[in-house]
């Protein structure tokens, strides 16, 4: 019998840093099930260990150039591995038109799966701000023909981009949405219907190995963790505005700020306008084996995102037996319940947050009962479930 292929196209390819992201886990398990399934992801030129093809985990992945949109080595590595299934990953991916492309001349099942829509600056005016910026009416260029329209009355390039975008979601054999939210903006934007496959809860196999970050002894004990892009949909800003409502109230917390950015002025400059610079710790690129040992050792972790595709660090933080403290957003809302699973606050709100950490110091009863139930919370949405919704629409 012939051996199962997929191809996971996505910008995330495998790489430690994605070991918990849902795709590099479906192709993981695939391999382990005895499917060939491979990876193809951006070729990086500034980025160590981002310009040639690699193996990671048994998991190969192939980079690929793109420009304009069109990549060939994607499409001919495609056309050469003949999967039966061509899956892609993400709004703002690339490579998905080439993809959708050889997807066609293999007559292959072509699969879009839209992890985070509203990222798409064609949706929202403000892609970091994007549920409140949300066109009424995107303009999105779906067919030749209406490209051809479009190109008479605005500059090629966009127009360009705009169908390379949004072509392959709107001619996708199959659309999955990893949420309910999704699905439904799926059915506004694009008026076609959507499966839903939620993420997955990180894949951990045996313990899970630490190591302290450098200048550990710096820290204190019981400090609050954030870990997330400086971008404001992800409440950054509302994770030190609470950590000063803290401060002003007596109390004496500590936070550890976890981004992959290098650059963190914008956050600095926030934490020095109200006066809680010296409370915060800031880490960048932390390896997997300092994240583990930060959720390990934190008191609780913050998630105060304004819009999310999932949510990974909630999970991360439930794996680590740690309460979290997250806000009233509708993915959030899918799968965690105000003082059941979580401590949930108003988008924005620093002084909600802040509640949600003074509770919890008060009632050492609520701690436990939000650990444990984090733990199962965790177990529902575990990755054979994730899998198991793959296959469905795989074969």
């Amino acid at each position: 019998m012939r051996t199962k292929r997929v191809a996971i196209v996505t910008p995330y390819g495998a790489a430690p840093r994605y070991d918990n992201y849902a795709e590099f886990i479906l192709a993981q398990v695939l391999r382990e099930r005895g499917w060939d399934a491979r990876m193809y992801t951006y070729a990086a030129r500034g980025i160590p260990g981002h310009r040639t093809d690699q193996v990671y985990e048994g998991v190969s992945a192939t980079r690929c150039r793109e420009r304009f949109g069109i990549s060939p080595k994607l499409l001919f590595s495609l056309l050469r591995f003949r999967p039966s299934t061509i899956m892609c990953f993400h709004p703002k991916n690339m490579l998905s038109f080439s993809s959708m492309l050889a997807a066609r001349i293999l007559r292959a099942r072509f699969v879009v799966e839209v992890v985070g829509i509203l990222h798409d600056p064609y949706i929202v005016r403000d892609v970091d701000d994007p549920t409140s910026t949300m066109r009424e009416k995107p303009e999105l260029i779906t067919t030749l023909s209406e490209l051809g329209r479009r190109v008479r009355r605005e500059p090629i390039l966009g127009a360009w981009k705009n169908y390379i975008l949004h072509a392959p979601t709107a001619h996708a054999d199959i659309v999955v949405a990893i949420n309910d939210e999704e699905r439904g903006l799926v059915s506004k934007i694009y008026n076609r219907d959507a499966e839903r496959i939620y993420y997955a809860t990180p894949r951990l196999r045996g313990e899970q190995s630490m190591k302290p970050p450098a200048g550990v002894e710096r820290i204190p004990a019981d400090y609050l963790f954030f870990i997330g892009q400086v971008k404001r949909r992800k409440g950054w800003d509302t994770a030190l505005s609470a950590l000063a409502v803290l401060k002003r109230a007596g109390k004496s917390p500590h936070l550890v700020f976890v981004t992959p950015d290098a650059d963190h002025s914008e956050a600095v400059a926030f934490a020095e306008k109200e006066e809680i610079l010296d409370d915060v710790t800031f880490l960048s690129a932390v390896t997997n084996e300092e994240k583990n040992w930060l959720y390990a050792h934190a008191k609780y972790v913050l998630v105060p995102s304004t819009y999310e595709g999932f949510g990974l660090p909630v999970f991360e933080a439930f794996l680590a037996r740690k309460p979290v403290c997250a806000t009233d957003i509708p993915v959030f809302r899918e799968f965690l319940t105000h003082r059941k699973n979580a401590m949930l606050s108003p988008v924005g709100d620093g002084d909600g947050l802040a509640r949600s950490v003074m509770e919890l110091d008060a009632d050492s009863g609520l701690r436990g009962h939000l650990s444990d139930a984090g733990i199962l919370t965790a177990n529902d949405f575990n990755f054979e479930r994730m899998v198991e919704g793959h296959l469905k629409v795989l074969v």
